[in-house]
């Protein structure tokens, strides 16, 4: 067990906000080490184009919430508060979201580290309050919006199977969609993830779909181990990809909703991502959980209350309502567009390591054969047979381990083994895990073939019932 430490209470000095285009640098101090993390926004030219379509009361609270949601990772120390600098704000309602999002987010975190605080309100938002009277603007002070953006969406591109079926299904939809790219501190060089994006994204979508791409940089994830290690820091997996979120987890996308004026923000996170991967001290916990449905009401809210822009729709997901194997199923009847997907974290397109490309490469290989598989993760050699994946598929497929990372349930893993023992794929990890799947297939089928057509939104049923039946009747 570890315990909280005041020495790795976190501090932010000092923000720089510079334009050409709008940039802002957090600089913060730990354990007596500064570092910094900077969010580039190539779309908004400076923050007085910004800030003239928000409201004056709301600037402080903007920049407080980008800055608190975005230095979570450096709590991952095992520090105990965060403190904000002059002319960074949050109200006490933002500061209690702030800490639910962190205990919800850091779960798996915690849990792996059997972490606990040594106060029970702990970790905390240390800020300067925003005066009574002007902390909150009313609904629709904003000072202005793009009204010819009002129903023009954004849609996020990971690079990755869900981005393809996301963007083909706003695609089918008919409605007008921007792409956001974001380069991110980990997950390998910025200049590879930067041609991943760009070459789906010129794929799947059409001409009119315009580019919005923020950078986000640190020197948290590029400091080596064992300078932490000499700090005094005391916890593990303090550099997992849930640490960075998205940019600066959601609040990093108000800049873009506010400028832009988009209506909506689209995710593409399927079903599995709101599951609990485990119970513990009466929590449940999950890796996914800062994709999940309840982060997303979360943040939402959020947006409207330090903003007063109740126009803006929400974040929202286009394949909430279906399972990986079914999305497989609609990205396969596009062979040349899910070759160009990727899937890896550690290190883009595919480290063929790690539990996500040992899931994407068995879900590929049950849907469209082990050669395709093979072709689409670049070897010759069957991931189902290196011995040092044998730990991996273990995580993957027992239900007495856990795969810590982006991956669905344990009986998903099951009806995608399966599907490749259905199409003559033999190896002796999946023949150990052959009667589990043949057991229990008729309710696997049922529970991951299903639609839950409640969860799809309005707007997007008409194509992914369009999708779906070119993919196959059985589902």
């Amino acid at each position: 067990m570890v315990r909280s430490d005041a020495r790795f209470d976190v501090k932010v000095v000092d923000f720089l906000l510079e334009s050409s285009p709008a940039r802002i640098t957090t600089y913060v101090r730990v354990a007596g080490k500064t570092f910094f993390s900077r969010v580039t926004y190539h779309t908004i030219p400076s923050w007085d184009d910004l800030w003239g379509r928000v409201d004056v009361r709301c600037r402080p609270q903007i920049l407080g919430a980008l800055v608190a949601w975005d230095c979570m990772r450096f709590l991952a120390l095992g520090g105990e508060t965060l403190e904000l600098c002059d002319g960074l704000e949050l109200d006490a309602s933002a500061r209690a979201t702030w800490r639910h999002c962190f205990l919800n987010q850091f779960g798996e975190w915690r849990y792996r580290n059997q972490f606990r605080y040594r106060n029970g309100d702990q970790p905390l938002v240390i800020c300067r309050d925003p005066l009574e009277s002007v902390a909150r603007p009313r609904a629709g002070d904003t000072v202005s919006r793009d009204t010819s953006a009002a129903q023009r969406w954004l849609v996020t591109n990971g690079g990755g199977k869900d981005s393809l079926v996301g963007m083909m299904l706003l695609g089918d939809a008919g409605v007008p969609f921007d792409v956001y790219e974001g380069c991110l501190p980990i997950g390998g060089a910025s200049e590879v993830q930067t041609s991943l994006l760009a070459n789906l994204r010129a794929a799947a979508t059409a001409n009119d779909s315009r580019l919005i791409s923020v950078t986000i940089e640190d020197d948290f994830f590029s400091t080596p181990d064992d300078v932490f290690r000499r700090l005094g820091v005391r916890t593990e997996h303090f550099k997992s990809d849930f640490a960075v979120g998205h940019t600066a987890n959601y609040p990093g996308y108000f800049p873009l909703i506010l400028y832009h004026g988009y209506s909506r923000v689209w995710f593409n996170i399927e079903a599995s991502a709101d599951r609990t991967m485990a119970r513990w001290n009466g929590e449940d916990v999950n890796h996914q959980w800062c994709k999940s449905q309840e982060y997303h009401e979360c943040s939402s809210q959020l947006f409207r209350e330090l903003t007063g822009d109740h126009r803006f729709e929400g974040f929202s997901s286009t394949l909430r309502g279906i399972h990986d194997s079914v999305i497989y199923r609609i990205a396969g009847m596009e062979e040349d567009l899910l070759r160009m997907t990727h899937s890896c974290n550690l290190n883009k397109p595919w480290c063929r390591r790690c539990a996500k490309c040992c899931f994407s490469y068995l879900m590929m290989a049950a849907i469209k054969g082990e050669p395709f598989a093979q072709e689409v993760v670049g070897t010759t050699e069957s991931l189902f047979e290196a011995p040092e994946l044998a730990t991996i598929w273990r995580d993957l497929l027992d239900v007495n381990h856990v795969a810590w990372e982006c991956v669905p349930s344990h009986e998903e893993c099951l009806l995608a083994v399966r599907e490749c023992l259905r199409r003559g794929i033999r190896y002796p990890v999946l023949d150990r895990y052959a009667h589990a799947a043949e057991e229990r297939l008729e309710e696997l089928r049922r529970s991951y073939h299903t639609i839950d057509w409640s969860k799809v939104p309005a707007e997007l049923r008409r194509p992914m019932i369009a999708r779906i039946a070119r993919a196959g009747a059985d589902l």
